[in-house]
């Protein structure tokens, strides 16, 4: 599974955003099926950012977004966002499969 977020930061937060963020990526990858994650800004609107994480499963993510210690880091890291933020959960698939 990935999870996708599309962020972006408030003027000026950019550093308070990413120290948040790596709270809460050091307690996700002691996360049962956590499998990695990527934090990218965009080149074209620095102030756009992508988030995307790997899970094992749907029952992991679900495990993660309901964990007491997920609510309590994201709240410093969503002070920092805009309100049009989007979040979508995805099924990887296999290429070859058709």
């Amino acid at each position: 599974m990935r999870v996708v977020r599309l962020l972006r930061v408030r003027d000026g937060m950019e550093a308070h955003f990413v120290k948040s963020y790596q709270g809460v990526l050091e307690r996700a990858e002691r996360s049962p099926g956590h499998l990695g994650e990527q934090l990218c800004r965009s080149v074209d609107d620095p102030t756009r950012w992508l988030l995307t994480s790997e899970w094992e499963s749907l029952e992991h993510v679900k495990q993660w977004r309901t964990d007491p210690d997920h609510t309590a880091l994201v709240e410093p890291l969503n002070a920092c966002l805009h309100d049009d933020r989007w979040t979508a959960v995805f099924h990887v698939t296999d290429a070859a499969t058709r």
